[in-house]
Parts: C-alpha cells; structure tokens; sequence
C-alpha cells in the first residue's frame, strides 16, 4: 500500500528528475552549436513541459481516519435487530434460540453493558465493533438463554451461546452512530491489473503539474554578507 501524499510525491520529483535531465541535454547541445562555423549563429532549440496532466487509475486499500461515535440505545429497535438475527440463524444452524422480550434489558449484567456503553459515549475509534469486542458478554447471554428441551445436548447448548454472543455484539455495535469524522492518510495500490479487480469501480487521479521556476541568487548586503535570494520565474 502507498499513501497517497507518498505517490504525489514521487510523481513530482519523477517530472522534476525529467525536467533536469531535458535541461541538461538543452546545455550540451548548446555547447556544440558555439563551437560549430555555422550552427553558433542559430538559436539552440530546447524544448520544455509547461504542464503535465496525468490521469491514474487507483484502487483505495485503506483511509486511515478517525471517527468520532455515539452510543444511542433505542430499546425497540435493539430488540428487533437481535430478535431478527436470532430468527435467522436458527434457521440457518438448526437452533432453538429463543426471541427477547423488553424485560431482558432489565436484568443486571445486561443493564450494566449497556450503561457503560451509553457512560463512555463520544469515542473516536476506528471501529465500533473493536470497542464491543472488548467487553465480556458471557454473563448477559447466560441471563437471556432460557430453558431448553431435554433433548438439547451440551454441544448444542454451547454453540447457541457462542450464536447469542455474536448476536449481541452485532446489535450493541449497530448502536453506534457516526458524528463526525476526520481523514488522516488515504492508502491505495496503482495496480490494478489484477484479474481480481476486473469489474470493480476504480478511481481515476487526475493531477496536473504546472511549470513554475526558480532562481537562487547571491546577493552581497551593505555589511558586506553574502545573502542567498531565491526569485521566483
């Protein structure tokens, strides 16, 4: 990955490199034609780039920025959003978890997560769901497992635990909203000839280059120091 500062970067010292080299060559040439009978009287041909457009097709492999979140608990729609996901993995895993009511919200080790949660508001982190991965959900699902049959085996009732967990954390993630963010770095990769990216949106970095010179001159001040001025052309 490069960023994207890095690349621009290369690019103008890449022009600037071509530039030099051209004024070089510009040099020589002009000192063949002072030595040559005929060609001193000519003017010596130099050719420059007054400005350079490029257009560079990238993909974004990382934005590295931070995010400030709020935690907002809506009770109703926490309990939809679990209930929803309890819905589908029971299908989707053979389970027999059962949906949540309000009254869940009450009992203390949930209460306690979510009071926390709703305490350490206004986070700038990069990821909402890093923040709820660190914190122990294991009492809470024991709180909202409830009696199953006798034909559930320990198995069963170990990986509908693990379910209920993932569940949880998805929703209490999902309880986070974005309020304000802030860009640091932009990290993408120029080639994009990979036939994974093959019918991918990419991005096109139109940049152009103006010419601007500048001279560095020596300048002798009334004390008699020897000033460097730099003057732009």
């Amino acid at each position: 990955m490069i960023k994207l500062s890095d690349y621009m970067d290369y690019l103008n010292e890449e022009i600037v490199q071509a530039r030099k080299k051209a004024d070089e060559q510009a040099v020589i040439i002009a000192k063949e034609y002072a030595k040559h009978p005929y060609l001193k009287y000519f003017r010596v041909p130099r050719f420059t780039m007054p400005s350079v457009k490029l257009s560079i097709p990238i993909k974004i492999s990382e934005l590295d920025s931070e995010t400030n979140y709020e935690f907002k608990m809506d009770n109703d729609q926490f309990l939809k959003d679990v209930n929803t996901k309890i819905e589908l993995v029971n299908k989707e895993k053979n389970l027999k978890l059962v949906p949540i009511t309000k009254d869940v919200l009450i009992k203390k080790d949930l209460k306690e997560v979510i009071d926390k949660l709703e305490k350490d508001n206004n986070l700038i982190i990069k990821n909402p769901k890093d923040n709820i991965l660190k914190i122990d959900l294991k009492k809470p699902v024991l709180d909202l497992i409830k009696v199953r049959t006798f034909n559930t085996t320990a198995d069963a009732a170990s990986v509908e635990n693990d379910e209920l967990e993932k569940i949880l954390q998805e929703s209490l993630t999902d309880r986070y909203k974005p309020i304000s963010s802030k860009l640091n770095d932009i990290y993408f990769d120029p080639n994009t000839s990979d036939e994974k990216d093959k019918g991918k949106i990419l991005l096109t970095l139109n940049v152009e280059m103006v010419e601007e010179g500048i001279r560095i001159h020596n300048a002798t001040d009334e004390k008699g120091n020897v000033v460097e001025e730099i003057i732009f052309e």
